[in-house]
């Protein structure tokens, strides 16, 4: 079903997506030693749920460098715990389940405790057997085998109590804050999901009890009548680039409307989900984007339905000036929680949305 289709019948509350243009301008000297005025604009923006800020604001001159990241692979290579000759021997393991081996195996995913932990319940999900893959190397079921064995270790969890979110990242290189280049997951289960994730899951409840629909349900249908973020819409996804986005090439996000929680997503959806981050990945890679950052935002266990929808965010990240390893998270980021971005949402779909719907359409 698609979020359109979860929609009450009648008019349908209106979704704000505030952007302010703020104009300037500075002087330099041309080549003759007079005076210039350059004018610029930056176009301040408000989250339509959160209300939380960010902006557009395009760097001078500013172009994409792919990082060579050849030395990290190489170096991080001999002593690699999670691949194959290393991972029984270093990694810890489980405890006893019936049906499965002290950790949990999904064709090339290979699950077992975080020696690292976030909570209680922390793991870490290698997803292939090759040390390294470039984002475009990466394949479907390289991503879906990792999430159903993530699906299965949150399942044995279960039954437990209330409030309980099923979290799961993907921090891919260093420039996203990969410690380690084999690629992996990590998740946890905790009542402490972070302030983003219990913010939105606050002001949803509220949406809901004001307007009687979903948000994301909502968003997903504002945004395909609208346009210019949409991206694709399959059988159990609706694929957006994000109004206020965190990474500064802007984020693709995807809202699952028929789900709550990673838990209720079926294997089709995963399959269709892995298809289309796996376009996704191809096409940043192809622009020289080399490392993003990916995660699903779950309702807590027992939430009610219409109260929240599964959705995920793949966030591309760069190095400003990869010959002094020059970061994206500035202080606006880190300190002020003040995104910003260099391309709009709007430019990203523009060249990633044609591909995205070949990926996803129905009979790949």
């Amino acid at each position: 079903m698609s979020g359109a289709g979860n929609l009450r019948p009648g008019p349908q509350p209106t979704l704000v997506f505030e952007r302010r243009l703020r104009r300037g301008s500075y002087l330099v000297r041309d080549p003759l030693g007079e005076l210039a005025e350059v004018p610029f604009e930056v176009e301040l923006r408000r989250d339509p749920l959160t209300g939380r800020s960010g902006r557009v604001a395009h760097f001078q001159g500013f172009r994409l460098h792919r990082p060579d990241l050849s030395g990290a692979v190489a170096e991080s290579r001999p002593n690699c715990p999670f691949c194959p000759e290393r991972i029984e021997r270093v990694t810890p393991e489980l405890p006893a389940h019936p049906g499965r081996g002290s950790r949990i195996r999904v064709g090339e995913a290979v699950l077992f405790p975080n020696l690292s932990p976030y909570d209680r319940h922390s793991f870490v999900d290698v997803l292939t057997r090759e040390h390294f893959l470039r984002p475009e190397d990466f394949l479907p079921h390289h991503i879906s085998d990792g999430l159903l064995a993530a699906q299965q270790y949150f399942t044995e969890l279960r039954p437990n109590r209330r409030g309980i979110c099923s979290v799961v990242t993907w921090n891919y290189m260093p420039p996203a804050g990969a410690t380690q280049v084999h690629a992996h997951l990590q998740g946890f289960a905790t009542d402490r999901p972070g302030a983003l994730l219990e913010e939105e899951v606050r002001r949803g409840r509220a949406f809901h009890r004001r307007h009687g629909i979903s948000y994301w349900d909502l968003l997903a249908a504002e945004e395909e009548r609208l346009g210019e973020r949409f991206l694709a819409r399959g059988k159990n996804s609706v694929w957006l680039t994000a109004f206020l986005s965190r990474s500064v090439l802007s984020d693709v996000m995807v809202v699952f409307p028929d789900c709550r929680s990673l838990l209720e997503l079926p294997v089709e959806g995963l399959l269709e989900f892995s298809r289309g981050l796996c376009a996704c990945l191809d096409f940043l890679s192809a622009e020289g984007v080399a490392a993003f950052n990916l995660a699903f935002y779950s309702a807590p266990w027992g939430e009610r339905r219409d109260h929240f929808r599964l959705h995920a965010r793949l966030s591309p990240r760069i190095y400003f000036n990869p010959a002094i390893l020059g970061s994206d998270t500035t202080a606006w980021h880190h300190l002020l929680d003040e995104p910003f971005m260099v391309r709009s949402p709007e430019s990203l779909a523009s060249g990633l949305g044609p591909i995205l719907r070949a990926a996803i359409a129905p009979g790949k």
